[in-house]
């Protein structure tokens, strides 16, 4: 575990390293923990309280200067564990105002690497509003994938799909 970890890193590392540093650098993505499976708004559970502490794990080194979360409880119970073991401030937007994501990320976090908790259905549109990539989905058994999208100010920006064992 710890060498996947490490091997994680060093690639973020490296791709990172290799980026012009102008404007944002990098915006990284990722769904809410495990959530509870009843009510309008679900908790996470504590199988998502574990993975929320193993992302704040596995993040601790790329740099993240701000968490930003959706309105829903459990995107936000991931974000606050997540920023609370970074000592990150965090935001919350509404999960229905995209575009008021992209302008807090654009205008008020432009020079910040981000971190997004989101859910299965937005994930899509935040990136394809950052890119332009449409092709991606999230499926709701989903919780693992990490999305990092590198210099979303750019004409190029580059995308990278991992996922947590």
């Amino acid at each position: 575990m710890v060498f996947i970890r490490l091997l994680f890193l060093t690639i973020v590392a490296v791709i990172a390293t290799g980026c012009a540093t102008k404007a944002q650098e990098a915006v990284y993505i990722i769904r809410h923990a495990e959530k509870e499976l009843t009510g309008n708004d679900p908790a996470i559970t504590d199988e998502g309280k574990a993975r929320a502490s193993a992302w704040a794990e596995m993040l601790e080194h790329v740099g993240l200067d701000v968490v930003f979360t959706s309105d829903a409880k459990r995107t936000h119970q991931t974000g606050a564990i997540i920023a609370e073991k970074l000592g990150l401030p965090l935001n919350s937007v509404s999960r229905a105002d995209t575009a008021g994501l992209i302008d807090a990320l654009s205008f008020d976090h432009e020079e910040d690497t981000v971190l997004v908790v989101g859910h299965a259905e937005t994930i899509p549109s935040i990136l394809k509003s950052l890119g332009g990539f449409e092709e991606i989905e999230v499926s709701q058994a989903d919780f693992a994938n990490l999305f990092i999208l590198f210099q979303p100010e750019v004409d190029a920006p580059r995308l990278i799909r991992l996922q947590m064992p």
